[in-house]
């Protein structure tokens, strides 16, 4: 190797050994800088709360949250109850032929809708063979009462020879007490034939059992029928009634109990009926008059019985037919006196809170009379003058403090006297 080759590699190992130092320190850079960043923003948010201001604690006790409220007041009213109910009538029959034959006469109302008084004749069946039957009958009855008085006569005059011969009392045999027995048995069973022929023939003439109207007629002239065939289905038109649902409380507030009947003592409420027909209201007047003696087990309610009377007469607009829909306002029997409130008042039906005079809360639970969209009233449980809470009230408590603020938005809380100041005097 001669001196130039000595002095390249000389020269680069003097060059490589900087550029391995360097890089050696990037490489310690690159690791350390994002310490470096970490430490640098720890102890920047460190500084910062460091010289932050403090909230300062306040000594005074946290303010009682405000309320809105009402003043209950008490009046005498009437408790009412809307309910729903479908007309049906308190009588209804299907009607059908009792003797055999051929229908040959209806009377032009047996028609559905046709309208008959009780007794009318409404269909006629073949009735000849009743009538030849009626003849038959009276000629037996009559051959019975023959007999019959042939034999009296005869028993009379044996008795006359048995005492003609002084003998002492007569035997039964010997003044024919047995034949004339018998003669009065077959005059009585001539007659009650005669009374089966007359019945049947009666019969034969198919007669409205009650003042009503024909729902369906089922059978036309010319059909046969025989007994039991149905010809007609047919209601009473003296009175509707109207099966209404009750529920628990409506029982309490109307004061109604289960299985009720109305009396001469108890009429029961009165019920103001009405339906939109044709686009025009129409009402009548009834009355609640009894209350089914059991418990609906799938709903849970009672249901009760509106009677109206007289629902077809001239006196309404119009007659109150069955299968209407209709509603129905019970009104009480007796007007009370009860506490009335906002109903906003009334909290998960079955709370109120009232404010107390140290401006507390007193958590009561009672039962409404009735509900209404604007006002609930009370029998018991909250009383006239008392202030009930008609805001939302969070979590509330017994004994709770509260600022009260009627509905114009003023505090009706009373404000806490001002400490006196301690003066230091010195002499």
């Amino acid at each position: 190797m001669n001196k130039m080759d000595l002095n390249m590699t000389s020269a680069t190992e003097t060059e490589e050994k900087p550029r391995g130092l360097l890089g050696k320190i990037g490489r310690v850079l690159a690791f350390a800088a994002p310490v470096v960043v970490l430490v640098g923003v720890v102890a920047l948010m460190f500084l910062m709360f460091a010289t932050a201001d403090q909230a300062e604690e306040k000594g005074d006790a946290p303010h009682p949250p405000a309320v809105q409220f009402a003043v209950a007041h008490s009046r005498p009213t009437t408790i009412s109850l809307n309910v729903q109910g479908e007309a049906r009538p308190r009588v209804e029959a299907t009607l059908a032929a009792q003797v055999t034959g051929r229908m040959v006469w209806a009377s032009p109302k047996f028609v559905d809708g046709g309208s008959f008084a009780e007794g009318e004749v409404m269909a006629r069946v073949d009735a000849a063979d009743y009538q030849l039957a009626v003849v038959r009958a009276r000629a037996q009855v009559a051959q019975s009462q023959e007999a019959l008085t042939r034999e009296e006569a005869e028993s009379e005059l044996a008795r006359q020879d048995w005492q003609a011969l002084g003998r002492g009392e007569a035997p039964p045999l010997a003044v024919r007490e047995p034949q004339l027995a018998q003669a009065r048995a077959q005059l009585a069973a001539s007659q009650a034939a005669l009374r089966s022929a007359e019945l049947d023939l009666s019969r034969a003439s198919i007669r409205a059992p009650f003042t009503g109207r024909v729902r369906e007629r089922r059978a036309n002239v010319g059909d046969y029928v025989g007994p039991g065939t149905p010809v007609a289905v047919m209601f009473a038109t003296d009175t509707m009634e109207i099966r209404v649902p009750l529920t628990d409380a409506d029982l309490g507030s109307m004061r109604i109990p289960v299985g009720f009947t109305a009396s001469a003592a108890n009429a029961g409420p009165a019920a103001h009926v009405t339906s939109v027909t044709g686009g025009r209201l129409y009402t009548w007047e009834g009355r609640l008059v009894r209350t089914e003696a059991s418990v609906d087990a799938r709903t849970r309610l009672v249901y009760g019985i509106v009677e109206v009377r007289d629902p077809f007469s001239s006196r309404h607009a119009a007659p109150l037919a069955p299968g209407m829909f209709v509603q129905a306002r019970l009104e009480g029997s007796s007007r009370e006196t009860l506490v009335a409130a906002p109903r906003s008042a009334l909290k998960r039906n079955e709370f109120v809170y009232v404010v107390t005079a140290e401006n507390t809360i007193d958590v009561r639970e009672v039962r409404a009379a009735q509900t209404t969209a604007d006002e609930v009233l009370f029998r018991e449980g909250v009383a006239d003058g008392e202030r009930v809470v008609v805001s939302v009230l969070t979590s509330p408590r017994q004994g709770m403090a509260v600022t009260p603020i009627d509905r114009a938005g003023e505090s009706t809380a009373q404000p806490a006297a001002a400490p006196q100041e301690q003066l230091d005097i010195r002499d």
